[in-house]
């Protein structure tokens, strides 16, 4: 079992080989942060120009990736030089998880004031004490176990990100140990809005305020993650913004592309949370690669050019590109 299990984590948890980066990408090393109980590494990009109070993006790689694979194929750093925002790329290590995991589905990481978690909320409070960034406009977003973190830190740190962007995610609280993590990629668990709200309640029991918004990306083709997990992330954050899971607003082929259903709850004119279903898309970042604004990202074994790019589409829905 336990074979079977380690197989499982490296072909089903993983996001790809680590490919090495094809030319300089100006990002540089944050080698201290707090006291990191998470024992990562922290990567920066900082856009030329002078920036006062410019938003900043958190962005989390997949298994078996680094920092520097994850801004490649992403396209995230000639995003933030396009719109003039700071990004930050935690990065795992093979002694924390051989397969260089963030560990989602540990308690001692993936809970407040713990672990990983902790040493990322330390990142972003290391870049707040050395660059002019707005406290409102923080952001976070990831791929595969990068996109099941940015749900531990949003349903963590309520109070710390304006908005969240998991790709091919999982919901906060779906697991506690290897087994249940498995169980939740194939899609097996599932709860009601309520029980999903309470767990990440459970993270700031003294929380007033607005939850994060949320924009779930996931490939209706994915065999590794499987989709079923973008309705129960669907189901976890409409409720709670107070709003119902099924009264989403749904729109075939968005934008004009085939390839997308976008289904959007909104409150008072504004987009909280949604939700873009990906035909045609596997365990893979959604791209779109060429020189348009809206464009951006590389193609390779796990992101594919589906003529979206989710970085932009992110960044929308975030309030920092138009």
């Amino acid at each position: 079992m336990y074979r079977y299990l380690s197989i499982a984590l490296l072909a089903v948890v993983a996001m790809s080989r680590c490919e090495q980066p094809s030319g300089p990408t100006g990002m540089s090393e944050i080698s201290t942060f707090g006291s990191n109980p998470g024992d990562l590494k922290c990567w920066q990009y900082v856009p030329q120009g002078n920036l006062r109070k410019v938003p900043l993006v958190v962005v989390l790689h997949g298994c078996l990736q680094d920092a520097q694979e994850m801004a490649r194929l992403s396209g995230w750093n000639t995003l933030a030089e396009q719109e003039k925002f700071i990004v930050l790329y935690p990065q795992q290590s093979a002694a924390n998880n051989l397969n260089r995991c963030f560990n989602w589905y540990q308690p001692g990481d993936a809970a407040r004031n713990n672990g990983e978690a902790e040493s990322i909320r330390q990142m972003i409070a290391q870049a707040l004490a050395q660059h002019s960034i707005d406290e409102r406009r923080i952001f976070v977003t990831g791929v595969s176990a990068g996109g099941a973190m940015s749900m531990v830190m949003a349903a963590a740190y309520p109070e710390l990100f304006s908005a969240a962007a998991p790709i091919a995610g999982i919901p906060f609280g779906a697991a506690d140990n290897l087994t249940a993590g498995l169980a939740a990629m194939a899609g097996n668990v599932t709860h009601s809005p309520e029980v999903w709200a309470e767990k990440a309640r459970s993270q700031n029991p003294s929380f007033s305020g607005t939850y994060p918004r949320v924009a779930i990306f996931h490939g209706v083709d994915d065999n590794i993650v499987k989709i079923a997990n973008a309705a129960e992330i669907a189901k976890q954050w409409t409720h709670l913004h107070g709003l119902s899971a099924a009264a989403g607003i749904v729109t075939e082929s968005f934008n004009n592309n085939p390839n997308v259903q976008r289904t959007l709850w909104t409150r008072a004119g504004k987009d909280v949370v949604v939700r873009y279903d990906l035909s045609g898309l596997g365990h893979a970042i959604p791209v779109d690669p060429g020189t348009a604004p809206h464009q951006g990202g590389e193609t390779a074994t796990f992101a594919k050019d589906l003529n979206f790019h989710a970085a932009w589409w992110s960044a929308v829905f975030f309030g920092i590109a138009m």
